[in-house]
């Protein structure tokens, strides 16, 4: 099929589709849009036909929270923690037999499989490379010695900055992503298989939430989409400079919320923080608060209440949140965007380590929709799965990867779990958009009925995943 594709200008007649709603329809695409959607289209001269089967078809799908160059640059680094590393002499392994004399680069260090590392631990691996670590958390990198040498650190140190009792510094580095960028040798991450990886899954849509953000990131992908490397449509959320900055801003890319890093052990004074979020207001720019604790979105909610929000203001994460907050939020129409395959992927490390009282009110999901707030769903990654159907299997069934059952209570249908997904770059947590003429034709179309896939959600379903009209995902069944 595929080879007829490119010679149809892509032009394409799908019959017999199911949509959400049941219906069964033809759907034809031209020039990028859908052009038209009823029952029993004629074939046009020129247009590829695709034999639906009765299967689902979908709007694209959107990840309403990643971090592509790391998730890409992850893709390529050594991973340190669970369920792949768990322990000390599976590191030692994991390091020393990763390949390269260059910087090596790890991902997912756990507190549980080496508490307290640092230079000197790696130091003894005699590795004779520069090495740095990331914690599961992204928010601390660990580098050994060598690595140190080349960051060419001079006083004044930053905070953040880990000393010993000699003041020398532990190799430890936290919440200094920037920092540490400015001085380390490198270049974007090539996103072509992301990209691909994420066309698998039916995902047409991203949002970048880098706070570090700023125009070079925001060219660099740009650029990457020119170049065809970045296949999905694009909103950087980042720095507040991005607001006043000359962006490449097309139909593909375009500029998102400014976002707010808020860590509990160091909170700024709330009078400061309203004053950001009233100077972001007056630029027609939301807001989105990283929120994992239960002070930070107290603190970020009660900030909010001071200003008058507008679309898009939203919590990241929202990972620990009581009913107040889901009262407030509502008030005040405020999205959240969490993370439920972080119930199947960290759960049993939740269940053992997470206080009671946290546990009750942590990864929420009904919750948030029974109380009127609009609740989507993002990756996270490199920091969680990119598969949206994980994260749909675990909003419904909320087990995790040992099977035990977190707060089951807070289960969500398989629709809802799937309009996670839906909604829009401004309304994230919206329903599917209902197919209509004159759309962008971002589609996926999936192997089997909503009667099957509702009780099957899974990423190998999808058959062919579309982004303006193009095919940029070809089951092999189907090409």
């Amino acid at each position: 099929m595929l080879e007829a594709v490119n010679q149809s200008g892509n032009r394409f007649l799908l019959r017999n589709a199911q949509l959400i709603s049941g219906e069964i329809v033809d759907l034809r695409i031209a020039g990028g849009e859908i052009q038209q959607l009823e029952q029993g289209l004629a074939e046009a001269q020129g247009e590829v036909v695709i034999s639906a089967q009765g299967n689902l078809l979908l709007p694209g799908l959107y990840d309403h929270h990643l971090h592509l160059f790391a998730t890409a640059a992850a893709q390529n680094s050594v991973a340190c923690g669970p369920p792949n590393v768990n322990n000390q002499a599976e590191l030692r392994s994991a390091l020393a037999q990763a390949p390269g004399n260059d910087w090596l680069r790890g991902v997912g260090v756990d507190d549980s499989v080496c508490p307290g590392l640092n230079a000197r631990w790696l130091d003894q691996l005699q590795l004779n490379r520069p090495v740095r670590l990331q914690h599961r958390s992204g928010m601390l990198w660990v580098f050994n010695s060598q690595a140190m040498a080349a960051l060419n650190l001079s006083q004044p140190l930053p905070e953040g900055v880990e000393l010993d009792g000699s003041g020398q510094p532990t190799g430890r580095f936290y919440n200094l992503d920037a920092w540490l960028g400015q001085r380390i040798p490198k270049r974007p991450a090539d996103l072509t298989a992301l990209s691909q990886a994420l066309a698998r899954f039916g995902i047409t849509h991203l949002t970048d939430a880098g706070v570090n953000n700023n125009s070079e990131t925001f060219s660099a992908l740009s650029l990457a989409q020119s170049r065809g490397e970045l296949r999905q449509k694009l909103l950087i959320m980042g720095q507040p400079s991005l607001a006043t900055a000359s962006l490449p801003v097309s139909s593909k890319i375009g500029l998102g919320p400014e976002k707010i890093y808020l860590r509990e052990v160091n909170l700024p004074e709330l009078e400061q923080l309203v004053a950001r979020i009233d100077a972001a207001h007056r630029q027609q720019r939301p807001v989105a608060f990283h929120c994992v604790t239960l002070v930070e979105i107290h603190f970020a909610v009660a900030a909010l209440a001071q200003t008058q929000c507008i679309l898009n203001d939203r919590i990241e994460h929202a990972s620990v949140a009581d009913d107040y907050v889901l009262q407030q939020m509502a008030t005040l129409g405020v999205t959240a965007v969490s993370q439920p395959q972080f119930i199947y992927e960290r759960g049993d490390r939740y269940l053992k380590e997470v206080a009671s009282e946290d546990l009750l009110n942590l990864y929420r999901g009904r919750s948030f929709t029974q109380a009127g707030v609009a609740f989507a769903a993002g990756s996270d990654a490199p920091y969680g799965s990119i598969d949206p159907w994980l994260a749909m299997r675990a909003a419904v069934n909320r087990r995790t990867r040992a099977g035990e059952e977190l707060q089951g209570n807070e289960a969500l249908t398989p629709l809802a779990a799937l309009n996670l997904f839906g909604g829009d770059f401004m309304h994230p947590g919206g329903q599917l958009r209902a197919l209509a003429a004159g759309q962008p034709a971002d589609l996926v179309l999936m192997k089997a009925p909503w009667q099957s896939i509702e009780k099957n959600l899974a990423s190998d379903q999808v058959a062919l995943t579309f982004c303006d009209g193009n095919i940029i995902y070809a089951d092999s069944q189907w090409a």
